[in-house]
């Protein structure tokens, strides 16, 4: 399985050199003969793009050539009727032709679209059911709501989209929308049957670097599960090496004689920004032997510039890529999730959520007057 490590750099260099491609989607909606539709695009690369655009709809038909040169998720939606939507992973340079209702359409056009097509139409039953188990959801608190039973619905219907998904990558394995379904699976020893299986195309294709990704994160996951059994309060902090946002590198084991405390965050989590005037309150207030570290978390390294500067974040700031993994090191729960390490490198406090219950705590560990 691990065959594909060989060709990550290969592949790097391929995205790197990627020219910008036409792409349209077009199609026909049922029901739906004028007004407009909305797109989501986000793409999976590092300029961390997001987009919204509007579809106008002329007898029930649209046409949109939305500006995509990097693979990512396009979500077309019926303004009102979020559950029903039309999910995409598209690729720059393929054209998609949407034919049916929002809740049930056919999806044709260039090769990789015929493809997942053929795709949604195996995996139709049990996105219908996914859909109908969201359809149960209350809209307000209703105490006799089974959440338990939900849960164990939801991973039933998980585990069948998984089975769909694996059977497809063995019938095709030398199709591009494999690699998108190995990142969708979240059964570990499934992926590892999948990647076993799609050919070497797949791999050096255009989405390979999904398989890469998800590999990634099942490394990852279990870097997490080895550390919550030696990560707490009085253990030694791992040490790690990261990017810096001014492009220096910051070596946390270099910082002994001070306190640190790690502000794990990522421009995803609305309570991590909600938290962030706490933060810098934090790293203004305490600068005697002290300092604030933020460890961004899950974005592309686009977003993460863009939202260093957004929120005009001026303490210490790190790149934590998908490689380097610091968050499952540090088996971080929750986020934003924040370690606080003595001057001999020993975790002395940790914490997830809003920081502003935790202030004076600080104040007091460092002895702060």
């Amino acid at each position: 399985m691990r065959r594909i490590v060989t060709f990550i750099a290969a592949i790097t260099i391929l995205a790197a050199c990627a020219p910008k491609y036409e792409h349209a989607i077009s199609g026909e909606i049922q029901g739906v003969d004028s007004g407009y539709l909305l797109s989501f695009y986000t793409a999976d690369g590092d300029s961390g793009v997001n987009s919204m655009d509007t579809l106008y709809i002329e007898n029930g038909k649209f046409h949109w050539d939305p500006e995509i040169d990097e693979p990512g998720i396009i979500m077309i939606v019926d303004v009102g009727h979020f559950v029903d939507n039309i999910t995409l992973y598209t690729v720059p340079g393929e054209n998609a032709v949407i034919k049916g209702t929002m809740a049930d359409f056919k999806l044709s056009g260039s090769k990789y679209y015929q493809e997942l097509g053929k795709f949604f139409e195996k995996s139709h039953d049990v996105d219908q059911a996914r859909k109908d188990l969201i359809n149960t959801i209350p809209t307000e608190d209703d105490e006799d709501y089974d959440m338990a039973e939900y849960s164990a619905k939801e991973r039933e219907i998980s585990a069948q989209w998984n089975q769909v998904a694996l059977d497809f990558v063995k019938a095709n394995p030398d199709s591009d929308v494999s690699a998108y379904l190995i990142r969708e699976m979240s059964s570990a020893e499934m992926v590892e049957e999948a990647v076993d299986i799609v050919s070497q195309s797949v791999i050096d294709g255009p989405l390979g670097h999904l398989i890469e990704s998800r590999l990634i994160l099942i490394d990852s996951e279990l870097a997490r599960q080895s550390a919550r059994r030696t990560v707490y309060e009085g253990a030694e902090a791992p040490d790690f090496t990261l990017k810096t946002s001014t492009g220096d590198t910051f070596t946390l084991s270099e910082q002994r004689g001070k306190w640190v405390m790690l502000d794990f965050w990522g421009t995803w989590c609305t309570w991590c920004i909600e938290g962030l005037p706490t933060v810098k309150e934090i790293a203004h207030t305490y600068t005697d032997n002290f300092m604030v570290v933020s460890v961004d978390t899950r974005d592309p390294e686009g977003a993460w510039l863009k939202g260093i500067e957004k929120y005009e974040m001026d303490w210490t700031q790190v790149y934590n890529s998908e490689k380097d993994a610091i968050d499952s090191k540090y088996a971080v729960e929750g986020f934003p999730g924040f370690y606080v390490i003595d001057p001999e490198g020993v975790i002395r406090m940790i914490a997830f959520g809003e920081p502003a219950h935790f202030v004076d705590k600080i104040g007091e560990l460092i002895g702060a007057k």
